[in-house]
């Protein structure tokens, strides 16, 4: 007890020392107040008492002066130690506060982005001018044409990579090289077959449509990592370092793969839905012609472009303007002008106009879209159909003079009427097939009868004044088998124009009825005559056909003064065709339709603008001498379209036969003037194909057998001759030739038939109705020259010599004619 006692005693305190303990508070005392009143306070104090300790300790324990150099620089050395300890922890802080902050590690910022603000290029202090913004320059209006299309550009996709495959030498290039090489076999595999090529070319396409815009777009991301906000770097760094851990560690490897997979699609899908726009026109176009523009107005290379040169986004946009500031040395002459405007139209898309302003304190010109010109106003055209039973018609016709005629509506649908009379007493008409040539001539009768004409009618094409047979006072000649009577008709006119000149002269008589000759298809005529004319003329005769000097020609120049006129249709004007004589000078007046362009040179020259050929019925064009030129719609009856072409065609006949009776009883008729009759036309007769045929086959043709059927001899069987005693057949049935095809039993064609004869006329027309282009008169030129061109010998006959269809036809397809297209044209004879 004792003992623990003591030992408790041992460790018990001693009660603190006055002396000491006043010190100490003394002590506590001076400090506070030197910390309070020396600049450093605490600092400042121990940094005294280390140095008083150094004074104090001048000497070594050996005695010797201790080296304040070295003591010095160990100091400052463990110091400087310590402080690169504490700074290089606080770098290492700062360095991941910065890394996970997303600032650079080095260097100086390349953008102006904030924590969270998109940053942009920054640039040198000075080098934006001082002149004002571009955009503030006033606009001129817009306008919104092109007059040619803006080009098709590749896809920028497509332009970046081939430029990336061709520039590119890294160490990927031979991956790339290979792996197009599989690409190419893949292609060529899949084009043996055309389905494996299209579903080749298809997934190439889908594949390289799906990667390009995602690779093309996270490697601009990527590539614009220095303009990304503070916060979305830190954010990015934050997450490769916990993919990094987590991929490091086995226990969240898997986790790690799942979430970025995860952020892959996210990725993907952000791409596709933030993908940026290609770049506009400014961009692609604007850095190119600014370094040429800034030459040509002499800028400082450290002009910035956006304060001189503005480009819209798409140039091909209808309102697109461009828009270039000019400096107060641009003089805007001409040629400064021109350089600036043929600069944009080689270098940009689009044709381009500029305007330019010099007034106020900035020159600009602005450039705007060239206007396209002007269409043409669409000429009037005249009406599509002219009626003749129309009750405005009828109206016109009512009100017409005696020497006025109605030929349709013009081109502002006003009826156009012309006289026949004084230097338009004849009329020229050259009107193509389809045409309505021949519509045109029957209204032209109408309006003749109601004047009380006679109508003198010559027609080898035997169909244009069809619905005038049997009309009272109108005679008709179209039998191409009796020239004789053509002939014989124009010279009656002739004698009836000089009688009347004659008793006008001596004033006997100074009114005459009018006397209307329709001359159709002059060329045929002309040819029908000369065939004619040469068989029968008299030795010493002249080898043109006089009848057209004569009697033709003669009518023209005398006939307007006594009311006769002629109304003649041509094919061309040939002066060597009509004995010599010039027909053209003669007819002043002319009316052309359904023509062609080398028809319209030939009829009216090169000095006569050419109107736009139409190839529709009834239009036509009227012109004069003086250089008029009117084109109309002629009148005529209209068709029934539930009606074939024959039907309406034998309607619109009907019809217009009982109009001209009807006309001709109510108008009457005088043949005062006349003196005598026109020649009576001769009998026709059948043409001799029709004569030939056998009457086994057609009882009721021209040749027909008897009521009581076909005798023997008609007939072919066997006859008896006289004398004889074998059965035979007659020499008239011996004459006859049979078609092939025509006899009743379908017989073939007598291989012995002697073959038919015909004149150079007659072989002419029959060539023409098969569709070769040919005309009497160049058979009868090739004739004369046989013994250069080869023309084959003919047949002399009583009536001249004579030639075999198939003898010429293999004669001209020798010589390179052929048959047209669309022989029916020349079957039904094409009008001039």
């Amino acid at each position: 007890m004792h003992s623990m006692t003591a030992a408790l005693a041992a460790y018990t305190p001693a009660p603190p020392d006055p002396g000491q303990e006043q010190q100490a508070r003394w002590f506590a005392d001076a400090w506070n107040w030197a910390a309070e009143h020396l600049p450093g306070g605490n600092f400042t104090i121990i940094g005294g008492i280390l140095l008083l300790a150094l004074l104090a300790h001048d000497k070594d324990k050996s005695g010797k002066k201790t080296d304040w150099k070295k003591a010095d620089q160990a100091f400052v050395g463990a110091f400087k130690n310590l402080w690169s300890a504490i700074t290089a922890v606080f770098k290492g802080l700062w360095s991941i506060v910065r890394f996970y902050g997303g600032y650079e590690m080095k260097g100086e910022a390349k953008s102006d982005a904030g924590f969270f603000k998109r940053g942009t290029r920054s640039t040198q202090a000075g080098t934006a001018g001082p002149a004002v913004p571009l955009g503030s320059v006033a606009f001129a209006p817009p306008v919104v044409s092109l007059t040619k299309p803006k080009s098709r550009r590749p896809s920028p996709w497509a332009r970046h990579a081939a430029t990336w495959v061709k520039t590119y030498q890294g160490w990927g290039a031979s991956i790339l090289d290979r792996g197009l090489r599989v690409v190419l076999w893949a292609v060529r595999w899949g084009h043996k077959t055309r389905r494996g090529y299209q579903n080749t070319a298809r997934v190439v396409r889908a594949v390289y449509g799906a990667v390009a815009p995602v690779v093309g777009t996270l490697a601009r991301a990527l590539k614009s990592w220095h303009f990304w906000p503070y916060a979305a770097r830190g954010l990015a760094r934050l997450l490769l370092t916990v993919v990094a851990v987590g991929l490091a560690l086995p226990a969240w490897r898997t986790l790690t793969v799942v979430v970025l997979v995860l952020l892959l699609v996210v990725a993907v899908a952000a791409a596709h839905r933030f993908k940026p726009a290609p770049p506009g026109d400014d961009a692609v176009y604007g850095p190119r012609l600014w370094v040429i523009l800034r030459e040509d107005l002499d800028l400082p290379e450290e002009e910035p472009r956006e304060n001189w040169l503005l480009l819209p986004n798409s140039l091909g946009a209808p309102g697109a303007r461009i828009l270039i500031r000019l400096p107060w040395t641009f003089r805007g002459t001409q040629g400064e002008k021109d350089d600036v405007t043929n600069l944009l139209n080689s270098r940009l898309p689009g044709e381009w106009v500029g305007r330019y302003t010099f007034t106020g304190e900035h020159f600009s010109a602005v450039y705007t879209h060239k206007p396209p010109p002007k269409a043409p106003a669409p000429a009037p055209e005249p009406p599509g159909a002219v009626d003749i039973w129309d009750p405005k018609v009828q109206e016109i016709l009512a009100s017409l003079g005696p020497d006025e005629f109605y030929l349709g509506q013009d081109t502002f649908n006003q009826p156009i009427i012309q006289k026949m009379s004084d230097e338009q007493a004849h009329w020229a008409l050259s009107v193509g097939s389809g045409g309505g040539k021949s519509a045109f001539l029957q209204w032209l009768a109408v309006q003749m009868l109601m004047k009380r004409g006679t109508i003198i009618g010559i027609d080898p094409k035997m169909v244009s004044l069809t619905p005038l047979i049997g009309i009272q006072g109108i005679h008709l000649y179209g039998n191409p088998q009796a020239p004789q009577d053509m002939r014989a008709t124009l010279e009656w006119v002739v004698q009836v124009v000089n009688a009347r000149n004659y008793e006008k002269k001596h004033k006997t008589r100074t009114e005459f009825a009018p006397l209307y000759v329709f001359l159709e298809e002059c060329n045929q005529l002309a040819d029908i005559l000369k065939e004619e004319y040469t068989a029968n003329k008299e030795t010493g005769a002249p080898a043109g056909d006089p009848i057209w000097r004569d009697a033709v020609a003669s009518t023209l120049r005398l006939g307007r003064e006594v009311n006769v006129h002629i109304i003649a249709v041509f094919q061309d004007f040939k002066d060597t065709q009509f004995g010599g004589v010039s027909l053209v000078p003669l007819f002043p007046f002319k009316i052309l339709g359904s023509y062609r362009e080398q028809q319209w040179k030939r009829i009216m020259g090169a000095s006569f603008p050419m109107p736009p050929i139409q190839k529709k019925a009834g239009r036509m064009v009227l012109v004069t001498d003086n250089g008029d030129v009117t084109r109309i719609q002629t009148p005529y009856a209209p068709w029934n379209p539930e009606l074939t072409k024959d039907e309406n065609q034998q309607e619109a006949y009907r019809l217009l036969t009982a109009y001209y009776k009807e006309l001709r009883d109510e108008h009457g008729y005088s043949t005062e003037g006349l003196y005598v009759a026109p020649p009576a036309p001769s009998p026709e007769v059948a043409p001799a194909l029709i004569r030939q045929l056998s009457r086994d086959t057609a009882p009721q043709g021209p040749n027909g057998g008897s009521e009581g059927g076909l005798s023997d001899e008609t007939a072919g069987r066997g006859v008896t001759h006289q004398g004889g005693v074998t059965p035979g057949v007659t020499g008239q049935r011996d004459r006859l030739r049979l078609i092939p095809g025509q006899a009743a039993g379908g017989a073939p064609e007598d291989a012995l038939a002697a073959p038919v004869l015909l004149t150079i006329a007659e072989i002419a027309r029959e060539m023409q109705a098969r569709g070769y282009d040919i005309e009497a008169g160049l058979i009868r030129q090739h004739k004369r020259r046989k013994e250069s061109t080869g023309f084959p010998e003919g047949v002399a006959t009583a009536d001249g010599e004579k030639y075999t269809l198939g003898q010429l036809i293999a004669f001209y397809e020798k010589r390179g004619i052929e048959k047209r297209e669309d022989s029916s044209a020349a079957a039904e004879g094409d009008a001039i």
